[in-house]
Formats: C-alpha cells, sequence, structure tokens
C-alpha cells in the first residue's frame, strides 16, 4: 500500500490540474453599447471598473475609433445580473444618466464636460452606501455571490469548516473508550496537524462553478483528558465562476468541552476574508458559535449529532479604491447526524462513514437559505492513539434545486 503522504500528493496534484484545467468563460460584466444609432454593440467588461467606466473616452473610443464625445450614447449594463444602465443624449452631451431598477437608483450627473460626468459616475458608482446596496442585492439575487447566498460562498464556507472541525472531522475520536476513560496522554500525541484537498464542482442557477479547498487545521490536546481540546483552523480557497475567480481565506479557534462521556458543546470564533477583482466583490466576516455534539457507541458501529447555532456578520472594508460594508448578517443552523461502522480491507483496519447535513440562514435575504449535504468517507481510525489519519471521500450537495459534489481528502498526523 502507498503512504499516506504519496497518497495525499498524488490527490492535491489531481485535484490542481482538474481546477486549472476548467475553461474561462464569458466575464460577468457585459453590456449593449449604443453609440448615436442602432444597432448596439455588444461588450464584454474585464472587471466591475471596467464596467463603472464604461462612459469614459477611451473606453467608447474603443467601440467606435469616430467618437468624438457628443453623440448620443446608451449602456443597457449588466452587473453580475443586476441591470446597471447609462445614458447621455446628444442635446446635452454633458450629462449622464444613471438607472439601477432594481435598486430604485434613478440620478443624473452633469459636470463642465461628459468625461468629468464620467468620473463623477464612476466615483459614485464606488462609494460605499451604493456598493453595500449592490452586495445586499447580489446575495439575494445571484446564485454565484462569493459573499453569501450559496454553499461555495464565504459564509457558507467558514459555518462548515467550523463545523467540520467540532464534529464530523474528529468522529470515532471523541466519545471512544480509549479517550473518554485516558487519564494521560504521551506528549508526542498531545498536538495533532491536518492538512486536505477538498475540488468541487457545482451548477449553481445555470452556471458552472469550480471550488478548490486547503483545509490546514491543528489540534491541542489536554494532557490529563485527552477529550478538552484547543481546535486552530485556516480553510484558503479558490472558487471558479465560469472562468472568474474569488479567494477565500479564513481562521477560526474552537475550544471543545466535555460535559460527560458522551456530549461535548464547542464555543467558536471565527474571521474570514473574500476577494474577487474579476467578480467585483469583497468583503470581511466574523463568526462566532457553539456545535453541540452527542454520541452513541453501539456493537459493531457509531452515530453522532451534531448542532451548531451560530452568528455571521460582515465587516467595513477597503480594497482596491472600494470602501464599503456590505451590512449582511446572519443567525445559521447547522444540523446533521453521522453514523461510523470499523470495516477491514485487505486485511487493514478501517472506518466507513456517513453523514447528513442541513444548513440554514435566517437574517439578511439570501438567493439560497439552506443547502443539505450528503457525505461518504473511508479512512484509518481517527482514535486518539493513531499517529497519523488518511481519510477520502464523496460529498453530494443540493440547493435551490441545483446540485454538486465535492471529492475530499485529509491527512492528520
Amino acid at each position: 500500500m502507498k503512504s499516506p503522504k504519496l497518497l495525499l500528493l498524488t490527490a492535491l496534484s489531481l485535484g490542481g490540474f482538474l481546477f486549472i484545467g476548467h475553461a474561462a468563460a464569458a466575464s460577468p460584466f457585459t453590456g449593449a453599447v449604443t453609440i448615436d444609432a442602432p444597432p448596439p454593440t455588444d461588450v464584454t467588461y474585464a472587471n466591475s471598473d471596467a464596467l463603472f467606466g464604461a462612459m469614459f473616452f477611451n473606453s467608447l473610443s474603443a467601440i467606435n475609433a469616430g467618437y468624438v464625445g457628443v453623440e448620443t450614447v446608451t449602456i443597457d449594463g449588466n452587473y453580475r445580473g443586476v441591470g446597471i444602465n447609462y445614458f447621455s443624449p446628444h442635446f446635452n452631451p454633458a450629462e449622464i444618466h444613471l438607472t439601477i431598477p432594481s435598486l430604485g437608483v434613478d440620478t443624473a450627473f452633469t459636470g463642465g464636460t461628459r468625461e468629468a460626468s464620467a468620473q463623477a459616475l464612476y466615483d459614485f458608482l464606488k462609494s460605499g452606501n451604493l456598493l453595500a446596496d449592490l452586495s445586499r442585492e447580489l446575495v439575494k439575487s445571484s446564485p454565484t455571490d462569493p459573499i453569501a447566498g450559496n454553499p461555495n460562498s464565504m459564509m457558507s464556507t467558514m459555518v462548515a469548516s467550523d463545523y467540520d472541525q467540532s464534529f464530523t472531522s474528529d468522529f470515532s475520536n471523541i466519545a471512544s473508550a480509549e479517550t473518554a476513560t485516558a487519564t494521560m496522554v504521551s506528549s508526542d500525541k498531545l498536538t495533532q496537524v491536518g492538512i486536505g484537498l477538498v475540488f468541487g464542482q457545482m451548477t449553481q442557477g445555470g452556471t458552472d462553478v469550480s471550488n478548490m479547498t486547503i483545509p490546514l487545521s491543528y489540534s491541542i490536546r489536554n494532557d490529563l483528558d485527552p477529550r478538552r481540546q484547543l481546535l486552530l483552523r485556516m480553510p484558503i480557497s479558490i472558487v471558479d465562476v465560469d472562468g472568474a475567480k474569488a479567494y477565500n481565506v479564513g481562521f477560526g479557534a474552537s475550544y471543545r468541552f466535555p460535559m460527560s462521556q458522551k456530549w461535548t458543546l464547542v464555543p467558536s470564533v471565527n474571521y474570514g476574508l473574500t476577494a474577487s477583482k474579476d467578480l467585483g466583490s469583497t468583503a470581511q466576516m466574523v463568526s462566532a458559535g457553539i456545535t453541540s455534539t452527542y454520541y452513541w457507541r453501539r456493537p459493531g458501529y457509531d452515530v453522532g449529532i451534531g448542532n451548531m447555532l451560530g452568528f455571521v456578520t460582515t465587516m467595513p472594508f477597503s480594497y482596491g479604491g472600494y470602501n464599503y460594508d456590505p451590512n449582511i448578517s446572519n443567525t445559521v443552523l447547522r444540523n446533521g447526524v453521522m453514523w461510523s461502522m470499523p470495516t477491514v480491507i485487505s486485511g487493514r483496519k478501517l472506518h466507513f462513514e456517513t453523514s447528513v447535513t442541513d444548513t440554514r440562514f435566517f437574517g439578511t435575504q439570501l438567493y439560497s437559505d439552506s443547502f443539505q449535504e450528503v457525505r461518504f468517507s473511508l479512512g484509518t481510525s481517527r482514535s486518539a492513539k493513531a499517529t497519523s489519519v488518511l481519510r477520502g471521500g464523496l460529498a453530494l450537495r443540493h440547493m435551490k434545486g441545483d446540485t454538486g459534489f465535492n471529492l475530499e481528502f485529509g491527512y492528520w498526523f
């Protein structure tokens, strides 16, 4: 049998190849540009900044080389599904009219020249209040928003990472007989490092979304009761939305308090950051929560229940000239049940595990306020006596009529 480290490196390489190989697609920022007279020209903008600056002279002259700055211009823009429309008439070329119907925005900018009005329009679109309104509209209407509203968003991945380390990743360990009755653990088993790879694909509202996450973790056990543990985590992920990239990083800390031999409580705090120039979105987020875990050990199998209650909210942030606070806040419930059975494959003792998890958000209106997962995994025992643990598995995901999957690998040592 290959070594666990070699298997993990192979999985990381394969997942990276699959992710990098995803074909780039159309930008989520487009516009139908009419200069003087129809037909309009369909334009793809590289990012949100380019769409916000679509009325600048350089942008319009790149579409029509004969543009001089006084023609009637109409732009029906698309900001990730939200309509942003510009209009400047020939009889008053210094005026630019802006409408965003879904936000109730209807205003005009009049400078000394059209270029001055375009600058005022650009500054307004990048202002904190409007960006906050856009963010709240997008988490409500977009199936692929990087902040919230879908399983690959920062809010969802932060909650899932917390729950996983508090409950599912330590199943078959927390309430095992050897840890429940242990009075001392050797110093070389007091700490454990975890590294893994999650690669997934999901169709979200008709858009193909890929994700690649590297979950890093570190746990420190109490030498008198190894069930009492300090848990640290740092998940790093890249989300590909039809070729547009979003980058997430999180930091979290939890502490496991055994209330009885079968029941534990795990309070936690988390910080997350997401940034995407391609999608024109960025946010920082904090959360606090508590997870209750309860286990039954039966002859030949184990059953566990995990119940999490948390609160997640965004914070003010500045990035690339954007300064705003999306003001997105939600209470979250994540509940699941897990079943584990020891088995032997090729003479090696392993554990087969399956779980069902339901996640629900209450507060700021989201595109999807719930999603579900069914997970299957196989690996070595996670008991306190194990010097290392290797697991691999498959998670099936469902959100508002959309489905997807995650391939998951983890190595703890």
